[in-house]
C-alpha cells in the first residue's frame, strides 16, 4: 500500500489554494455586466448567519460566526457535519467562496476557534456526474495531473481526512435521484467517514438531510447595516446614488425585505445604477426590470436603434423558448443544457448574457453546455413560460394549482409567475390566487401562498390586499402554524387582510417570528371583524405596549377569541392598562398569557382591577415580571371577589414573603395560585425562555393542532 511517506501532496494542494484564490477571491456573478466585478476580500460583507434546533429545524435567534460553525453544542459534542440552509440568493454559495478563499490566503489561521485543515475541497454539487473522486479530479485538480500523483493524493486525502474539509455547495441542485449519493458522503457511510462536512441547500432539499447533520444553520441575509455596507461598498465612486438607494430602502419596507437577500441588493443596485434611482416594489418586477436590462446592454452592444416598446415584448418568441427550456430543466432536475436545445434561436440567445457556458473546470464534458445565471433566473424564465402558457388559455388556472410540484419543489416558479400574471391581467391572476387557495391544504402551502399574493403588488393600488381578502374568503383550514418561520410585517398584514373576511380558521400560531408592532396593530383590526378565531398566539414577537394596546381595542370588539399567548413581547405597564381596560368589557377571554414581560406595579393594579368585573377569564399568566409586593397584593384584593380566575401564575415576580403568605391563604379548590420561585438564579437567555414556554400546557394545545413535524 502506498504510504504518505512515498508522496508530497503539497504540489497539488499548492495549486487548489491557486485556484481558490484566483476563481473563488472574485465575485463576477452577470457576465452580461462585464464591469461588475470585484475581489471578494474587498465587497464580502458579513452575512447573519444563526442556528436551527435539530428536533424540529426551528430557527433560534443565536448568531454563529464562520469561524464557530464547528463549535459543540447541546445537541452534538463533536459535529462533523454541517448544514447551512437559506432561501435563493441569499448567499450561500458566497458563503463557500469566502471559506476557501479564507483558507486559500491563510486567514482562516488566525482564527482561534476554526479547525485547522491541510486539505479543503469545494465541490458544486450540480457538476458532480459521477462519484466524489471524479468530481474532486474534475473540478479541483490540475488537468494534466498525472494518473498516478492523482491516485496517490486521493489515497492522501483518505489517510488525513480528519484535516480534510469538504464543502458541497448547492446540494438543491442534484436531481432527487442522485441526492442518496450525498447523503452517503454526509454520513461517512463509504467514503471518508473522519472527513468534515460543510453542505448548503435550499429549505426544502434541506429539509431532507437535516436528520444525518450534526449541525443545522440557517443564512438570515443582510442585517440593514450589512446591506448598507454593501451599497457603499458597490457605489464607492459615486457616494450619490449610495446615498439614493439607502435612503430608498430606510422608506420603503418592501424594498428593505428585498435587500436582505444579497443577490437582490446586487441587482438593485444595478437597476439604481440604470435607472439613476427608480426602483421596482416586488421581486417579479426586479427581475423583468433587470431582463429588460440586459436586452438594453445586447441591443446596444450590437448597434440596434432604440425602440419605445417594451423589449421583453419584443423578444417575446425567445424569452418564451427560453423559458420553456427553463421549465423542462427544473422540471427533469437539470440546471444545464445542451447547445442543441436553443434550436432556432442558437444564435442569439447565447449572446443576450442570460447564460453562461458551463464553467466547472469540468474535464468530463467537452461539448459545450449552458446554464442560467442563478437558479432563481431560471425559475424566472420558466414562470414567463408559464404565464404566456396562462393568458393564452394554453393552460388552466385549476391545471397549475393542483399540480403539487408548483407548491414545494416549484413554488419560486409560481411566486414569479402570480407577479407577471398580475401585472398583465388581474382577473386571470384573481383567479390563480382563488384557485391555488381552493386547493392548498396546510399551513406549509399557505405560507407560500402570502409570498405569492404579495407579489401581486402593482404601482399605486391595493390589488395585493384585494387578493389576500380573495385568498381568506376561499381558505377552509382550520389552524395555521407558523411558529419560527420569519414570517414578518408584509406576509403578516396579508393575513390580517386575509382574516377579515375568513370563516374557517379557529386557532393561529404565529410565535417567534418578530412581527412587531404594525404586524400586532394589523392583526388588531383583523380581530374586530373576525368571527372564528379562538386561539391566537404570539409568543416572542417583539410587539411592545404598542401593539398590546392595538389589541386591547380589538378585545373590546371580538367575541370570539379565548385563548391570547402574548409571552416574551417586551410588554410594560402601559401595554398592560390597555389590556387590563379590555378585560373589564371582553367577554369571551378565557386564557391571557403574559409571561416574561416587564409588567410591573402599575401594570398589574390595572390587571387587579380588572378582575374585579372581569366574569370569563379562566387563567392569568404574569410570571418573570415585575410586580412585586405592591401589585401582588392589588391582585390578592382582586381574588377575594373574582370568582371565575381558576389559575393564576405569579411565579417570579420578586414577591415578599408576607405577601406570598397571604396569597397563599387565599388558595381554594377553585383557583390555583402558582407561586414558584420569586428569586431565581437563571440566565434570562431568549432561548431558554423559548423552549420552557414551548412545553407549557398553552403551547401543549397548540402543538396538539399544529404538529409542524
Amino acid at each position: 500500500m502506498t504510504t504518505l511517506d512515498d508522496f508530497d501532496p503539497a504540489e497539488i494542494i499548492d495549486a487548489i489554494r491557486q485556484l481558490y484564490i484566483g476563481r473563488e477571491g472574485w465575485l463576477a456573478p452577470f457576465p452580461w455586466c462585464e464591469e461588475f466585478h470585484f475581489r471578494l476580500d474587498s465587497i464580502f460583507t458579513r452575512l447573519k448567519v444563526v442556528s436551527r434546533k435539530k428536533t424540529r429545524g426551528t430557527v433560534t435567534d443565536k448568531i454563529v460566526n464562520m469561524s464557530g460553525i464547528f463549535k459543540p453544542h447541546e445537541e452534538c459534542p463533536q459535529p462533523r457535519t454541517v448544514l447551512i440552509e437559506g432561501k435563493p440568493g441569499i448567499g450561500k454559495t458566497t458563503y463557500c467562496k469566502k471559506m476557501v478563499y479564507d483558507w486559500a490566503t491563510g486567514k482562516q489561521e488566525a482564527e482561534d476557534c476554526f479547525p485547522r485543515f491541510q486539505t479543503v475541497l469545494l465541490l458544486k454539487c450540480r457538476d458532480m456526474k459521477s462519484n466524489l473522486w471524479e468530481a474532486i479530479d474534475d473540478q479541483l485538480l490540475p488537468r494534466d495531473v498525472e494518473e498516478d500523483v492523482r491516485e496517490r493524493f486521493f489515497n492522501f486525502i483518505r489517510q488525513t481526512q480528519s484535516n480534510v474539509l469538504l464543502v458541497l455547495d448547492g446540494l438543491d441542485e442534484v436531481p432527487t435521484s442522485k441526492l442518496p449519493v450525498f447523503k452517503e458522503i454526509i454520513q461517512g457511510r463509504r467514503e471518508l467517514p473522519k472527513c468534515r462536512v460543510v453542505a448548503t441547500a435550499r429549505h426544502e432539499a434541506g429539509i431532507k438531510l437535516r436528520i444525518y447533520c450534526d449541525s443545522l444553520l440557517q443564512i438570515e441575509g443582510f442585517t440593514k447595516e450589512d446591506a448598507r455596507e454593501f451599497i457603499f461598498k458597490y457605489f464607492k465612486d459615486n457616494e450619490n446614488l449610495a446615498e439614493k438607494l439607502v435612503s430608498k430602502l430606510e422608506n420603503d419596507e418592501n424594498l428593505s425585505d428585498m435587500a436582505a437577500n444579497p443577490l437582490n441588493t446586487v441587482l438593485l443596485c444595478l437597476i439604481c445604477e440604470e435607472f439613476e434611482g427608480t426602483f421596482p416594489k416586488r421581486r417579479t418586477q426586479l427581475y423583468v426590470e433587470i431582463i429588460q436590462c440586459i436586452l438594453r446592454r445586447y441591443r446596444n452592444k450590437k448597434e440596434l436603434p432604440e425602440i419605445n416598446e417594451a423589449l421583453v415584448e419584443v423578444y417575446d418568441a425567445q424569452l418564451r423558448h427560453l423559458g420553456q427550456i427553463a421549465l423542462n430543466g427544473l422540471l427533469e432536475d437539470n440546471l444545464a443544457f445542451e447547445e442543441s436545445e436553443l434550436k432556432s434561436h442558437a444564435d442569439e440567445l447565447p449572446g443576450f448574457g442570460f447564460l453562461s457556458v458551463e464553467t466547472g473546470g469540468s474535464k468530463l464534458r467537452p461539448r459545450r453546455h449552458y446554464s442560467f445565471l442563478h437558479k432563481s433566473f431560471q425559475e424566472c424564465f420558466a414562470a414567463i413560460y408559464v404565464c404566456c402558457q396562462l393568458l393564452n388559455k394554453e393552460i388552466s388556472v385549476d391545471e397549475l394549482a393542483t399540480d403539487r410540484r408548483y407548491l414545494e419543489e416549484l413554488k419560486e416558479v409560481l411566486s414569479f409567475t402570480c407577479g407577471m400574471v398580475a401585472a398583465r391581467c388581474e382577473e386571470t391572476a384573481e383567479d390563480l390566487i382563488k384557485s391555488i387557495t381552493v386547493h392548498l391544504n396546510d399551513e406549509k402551502c399557505f405560507s407560500a401562498l402570502l409570498g405569492f399574493i404579495s407579489e401581486c403588488r402593482r404601482e399605486d393600488s391595493d390589488f395585493h390586499l384585494k387578493m389576500a381578502r380573495v385568498s381568506g374568503s376561499f381558505l377552509k383550514l382550520q389552524g395555521l402554524n407558523f411558529e419560527g418561520q420569519s414570517i414578518g410585517e408584509t406576509d403578516v398584514g396579508l393575513l390580517a387582510e386575509a382574516l377579515k373576511v375568513n370563516q374557517s380558521l379557529t386557532e393561529l400560531n404565529l410565535s417567534g417570528n418578530g412581527i412587531g408592532v404594525q404586524g400586532a396593530t394589523g392583526l388588531a383590526e383583523a380581530l374586530k371583524v373576525n368571527q372564528t378565531l379562538t386561539k391566537l398566539n404570539l409568543l416572542y414577537n417583539g410587539i411592545g405596549d404598542q401593539g398590546a394596546t392595538s389589541l386591547a381595542e380589538a378585545l373590546k370588539v371580538n367575541q370570539t377569541l379565548t385563548v391570547l399567548n402574548l409571552d416574551g413581547n417586551g410588554i410594560g405597564d402601559q401595554g398592560a392598562t390597555g389590556l387590563a381596560e379590555a378585560l373589564k368589557v371582553n367577554q369571551t377571554l378565557t386564557e391571557l398569557i403574559l409571561f416574561n414581560n416587564g409588567i410591573g406595579v402599575q401594570g398589574a393594579t390595572g390587571l387587579a382591577e380588572a378582575l374585579k368585573v372581569n366574569q370569563t377569564l379562566t387563567e392569568l399568566n404574569l410570571s418573570g415580571n415585575g410586580i412585586g409586593d405592591q401589585g401582588a397584593a392589588g391582585l390578592a384584593e382582586a381574588l377575594k371577589v373574582n370568582s371565575t380566575l381558576t389559575v393564576l401564575d405569579l411565579s417570579r415576580n420578586n414577591i415578599g414573603e408576607m405577601v406570598l403568605s397571604e396569597l397563599r391563604l387565599l388558595q381554594h379548590d377553585s383557583c390555583a395560585i402558582l407561586l414558584g420561585d420569586q428569586f431565581p438564579s437563571w440566565d434570562d437567555d431568549l432561548a431558554s425562555l423559548y423552549d420552557q414556554v414551548s412545553d407549557s400546557d398553552f403551547d401543549s394545545d397548540f402543538d396538539s393542532d399544529f404538529d409542524s413535524d
